[in-house]
């Protein structure tokens, strides 16, 4: 793998600055960084009224970076479940208003294959394996594009005076850990780079030469997190069982707090099953349903996580005993034998004595 020979730019910390002050950090910071602080900037400005008060550019810079937040952390599907879907009636018009028709070109098929605006808004939840198949494809499409920031930021220089903000404004929330983004996009160019591997050394390789390649300032641990859910991953699409209980250990004690590691591990004891390992697939179910249940319970992404293994006890009860009776003694405000939604987009009031850990 050749290297870029791109000069390894730093992140810039976002901390009020102005919409001049940003622009002039074009050459001295990563533009993803901007950005971002672009971003949580014009978030800061959202009153009462909510997004109306913006401008259309600064509503524009909003609906992309929640466009490419999102697929490249879970795919258009969660571009559509996720409160971004807000963004998908006005997302074509924006990415061909910053010249980036191509990826307007996959989104559209995106939001056609989601029926997005035709079928009811709860319809993404349900299986579809026909239209699955087109977002994973866009997706594949999507992970491929490599000038959507650099537009974006383009576009926010030519339209510096629409888009103006405060000084000294502190984004509405929290700055996304730079160790989970790190993480994120050494993900993506692994899934993307079309080399599969089950070894952990070559894994750590590869996630070596793409963080030198794409200056991505990735610690040794963020390395090694990215190395084993690649290789998991790897291993489970393989349907390398072997290779899958190598792995396992090392990608649940680094990687298990990450979305797509419990889809992994989800779709592992689906294998474990077919393969007729049922106490094997019942004690990996039930660990994760431990960590789960030491958990706060009262945040929607654990509360979806539940439902999210909730989906894999009930057709499968009588082959994962001890995983449904610690589900039911741990999460008893979620009935096993009643239809369960498929995620929740607001966290279910959970009482304090029901949380086991």
């Amino acid at each position: 793998m050749k290297k870029s020979g791109r000069p390894k730019l730093p992140w810039l910390e976002y901390e009020g600055q102005t919409t001049p002050e940003l622009m002039a950090c074009k050459n001295t910071h990563r533009v993803d960084s901007l950005l971002c602080a672009f971003e949580w900037g014009i978030q800061a400005k959202i009153g009462p009224e909510g997004e109306g008060a913006l401008t259309d550019e600064e509503r524009l810079v909003l609906a992309v970076m929640a466009l490419t937040r999102e697929v490249n952390n879970g795919g258009y599907h969660q571009f559509f479940v996720n409160s971004s879907r807000r963004f998908a009636p006005t997302i074509v018009d924006s990415l061909r208003r910053i010249g980036c028709t191509t990826c307007a070109e996959i989104t559209e098929r995106a939001i056609h294959a989601a029926k997005f605006g035709i079928a009811p808004p709860d319809s993404i939840l349900q299986e579809d394996d026909a239209r699955d198949a087109i977002l994973d494809a866009c997706d594949q499409e999507f992970y491929r594009l490599a000038d959507i920031d650099r537009r974006l930021f383009d576009f926010v220089g030519v339209h510096q005076n629409q888009i103006q903000l405060r000084k000294g404004s502190q984004g509405p929330r929290r700055r996304i850990k730079l160790e989970k983004f790190n993480r994120t996009k050494l993900g993506v160019y692994l899934t993307t780079s079309k080399k599969k591997t089950f070894s952990l050394d070559e894994a750590r390789k590869l996630a070596r030469e793409i963080a030198e390649q794409n200056a991505i300032p990735a610690s040794e641990a963020e390395l090694e997190g990215a190395a084993v859910l690649y290789a998991f991953g790897c291993a489970v699409r393989d349907g390398n069982l072997s290779a899958c209980e190598v792995l396992a250990v090392p990608a649940f004690e680094l990687m298990r707090d990450d979305t797509s590691h419990c889809i992994l591990q989800r779709d592992w004891v689906k294998q474990l099953i077919d393969a007729g390992q049922l106490i094997r697939a019942d004690a990996v179910t039930l660990s994760y349903l431990e960590y789960l249940a030491g958990s706060d319970l009262s945040t929607l992404s654990t509360q979806n996580r539940i439902l999210f293994w909730a989906s894999v006890l009930q057709p499968h009860r009588s082959v994962l005993p001890k995983s449904v009776e610690f589900f039911t003694t741990a999460f008893p405000f979620e009935n096993l034998n009643e239809p369960l939604p498929r995620q929740r987009f607001k966290p279910k009031e959970i009482p304090p004595f029901t949380n086991s850990g």
